[in-house]
């Protein structure tokens, strides 16, 4: 069973997808996860991110392992424990950066590919992992929320990890974003063909969950098991 969640930034698609996963007794999928490693990986090198080939080059050399442990996902990072270092806010603002290469999300769809067929059943979220990556997963979500919930959401989930945030700073950058991903060539942001959409805003964790469970529920035994 495959199931996707895609969105834009803080809809609430990580938590969910990884209590998707848990509840059905499945893997998780981080497909974000590779973008910030692949970002990491540049940024530590000195290259400039605008430089396709170079950083196709180093995204091409990379070698991501995903560790679950217990409801944690531990991210490998060429032998190194890079967690919480694609957390940074300035690694997940230059993830949208190289995912306008066609050139570099090609190798990282391959890749997260390879990975899924490595799990098996597993949940994915994203922005192009119903689209693109998995267009014939078995169930397929989209979440959304206005762009003052995606700015809290992002601020509460900076501040827990110990970084500083600025909620007008934050909502400036995930309006960039969202016109950034929605207008890329290179697999924009959509709602998948044949998705659920659910709007986030006014839910709470529980209640966004229980819609994802009641509708993968709602397929049958064979799928929602």
């Amino acid at each position: 069973m495959i199931i996707t969640i895609d969105g834009p930034a803080g809809s609430g698609k990580s938590t969910a997808a990884r209590n998707l996963a848990k509840a059905l007794g499945i893997a998780f999928l981080d497909s974000g996860a590779t973008y910030r490693a692949a970002v990491w990986k540049a940024m530590q090198a000195g290259l400039d991110l605008d430089d396709e080939q170079a950083v196709a080059a180093s995204t091409r050399s990379a070698e991501m392992h995903f560790v679950r442990q217990g409801d944690a996902l531990q991210v490998l990072l060429d032998g190194r424990d890079v967690t919480g270092d694609i957390r940074r806010p300035e690694v997940s603002e230059n993830a949208s950066r190289i995912a306008r290469s066609p050139v570099v999300r090609a190798i990282l769809v391959e890749m997260q590919r390879n990975l899924g067929a490595e799990l098996g059943s597993f949940v994915t979220e994203g922005r192009d992992q119903g689209s693109v990556v998995f267009p014939h997963a078995d169930v397929k979500f989209y979440l959304d929320a206005s762009p003052q919930t995606r700015a809290r959401r992002r601020c509460d989930e900076l501040c827990q990890a110990g970084h500083e945030a600025d909620h007008d700073e934050v909502l400036a950058a995930i309006i960039d974003r969202d016109q950034r991903d929605s207008s890329r060539s290179a697999a924009p942001l959509v709602c998948p063909d044949g998705a659920i959409c659910i709007d986030t805003s006014d839910n709470t964790i529980e209640q966004t969950m229980q819609q994802l469970f009641d509708a993968v529920r709602s397929l049958g035994p064979e799928k929602g098991s």
